[in-house]
């Protein structure tokens, strides 16, 4: 059968079960996309903790609370609840078949102070002028939106005096986590195995501690080391002169890159050298600074480790976080929008919620 023939076919067939099953195809889709945003929402709680995060915003009876890009509403869900019946929870969304469900939930619930609506895609929508709100959040929603500096400028005069724009955003240079070492006989054998006259001296094991060496000589392969190693490698993470390991030793050097990530790790040690980092104490540098240093100390870990370990992903960002806004532009679009920022904090090894307030007329 050709191409051609099995194109014809397959059209024919799609043809006859759309005309059949219009109904339990759309339904099938549908539950389909409530459940995945369900499913990604309980997997992001377990680094996020919405409820945490919520109960750190002193939330007041009779605010009004505008949740953007709210999914399955986990967190609108929350912010009615803390609001005891008062004041007013916004839950905006651009699938229908999301607003549906937490206007359904919403009903179950009780939750007679939570209105799901449907917005447009691109810009911000009518709706958003009909309020003005005290607290808005954007949980993993930032990089979605287009135009951004027009977007914020724009919602900045729907903001209360005192308001709080939260984002909640993946920390692309994030620390090692207790997960990321679960494969722990595949990070043991990697170091101990590149530890040879061959190569010199291998940086990691040089800057395990005297105790996380004792616990991998005596065969330890359990939580006890797992926790040794997990302080040491981020100790080696937020170490400025970590880099100097390597770039000092022949077989790392030559061997750790490919060009592009040689030439990346040039830039970054430049970008610190013109800054002085490498003369300050890691606890006298800046946050901002600090993520460029871990940034770079990232790439040794990656060239040692990439293709041994197993669970590696745990330490590398998932796909589409590859895809999300970088902090610092963050920064700047909002500042041009003008918003400051209030205060930074980290939720977890993973994501970091950012709280932005309007600047001053």
């Amino acid at each position: 059968m050709n191409k051609k023939v099995t194109a014809v076919l397959t059209l024919m067939l799609s043809m006859i079960l759309g005309s059949i099953l219009p109904g339990q195809a759309r339904s099938a889709l549908k539950d389909h996309s409530i459940q995945h945003s369900i499913e990604r929402q309980t997997v992001r709680d377990k680094f996020i903790n919405f409820e945490s995060l919520i109960n750190s915003l002193g939330i007041i009876e009779g605010m009004t609370i505008l949740d953007i890009g709210a999914s399955a509403g986990y967190a609108s869900f929350l912010f009615a609840e803390k609001l005891h019946g008062t004041g007013e929870v916004f839950a905006t969304e651009v699938r229908d078949v999301l607003v549906d469900h937490v206007a359904g939930e919403a009903r179950q619930r009780g939750l007679t102070n939570l209105t799901s609506v449907l917005v447009k895609v691109d810009g911000l929508d009518d709706f958003y002028s009909q309020h003005r709100y005290d607290i808005v959040l954007l949980s993993n929603v930032y990089h979605c939106l287009d135009n951004r500096i027009q977007y914020f400028s724009k919602l900045r005069e729907f903001l209360k005096p005192n308001a709080r724009l939260v984002i909640v955003m993946y920390n692309q240079d994030h620390l090692f986590s207790e997960d990321s070492l679960s494969d722990i006989e595949a990070w043991v054998s990697n170091i101990v195995a590149t530890y040879s006259t061959d190569t010199g001296s291998n940086p990691f094991f040089e800057e395990l501690s005297t105790a996380t060496r004792q616990l991998i000589s005596a065969g330890d392969r359990g939580n006890s080391l797992r926790l040794a190693l997990l302080e040491d490698f981020n100790r080696m993470l937020k170490n400025p002169l970590f880099y100097k390991h390597f770039y000092t030793n022949s077989y790392f050097r030559e061997n750790f890159f490919t060009p592009p990530e040689r030439n990346l790790a040039n830039w970054l040690i430049m970008m610190l050298q013109e800054d002085g980092v490498f003369e300050k104490p890691a606890d006298q540098i800046d946050a901002r600074t600090m993520r460029t240093v871990i940034r770079l100390n990232r790439l040794f870990f990656t060239g040692q480790f990439y293709k041994s370990v197993k669970n590696w992903r745990e330490f590398i960002p998932p796909s589409d976080a590859n895809r999300h806004t970088s902090k610092y532009v963050m920064f700047r679009e909002l500042d041009a929008a003008g918003y400051k920022v209030a205060s930074e904090t980290s939720l977890s090894t993973y994501y970091d919620a950012i709280i932005m307030v309007p600047k001053a007329p």
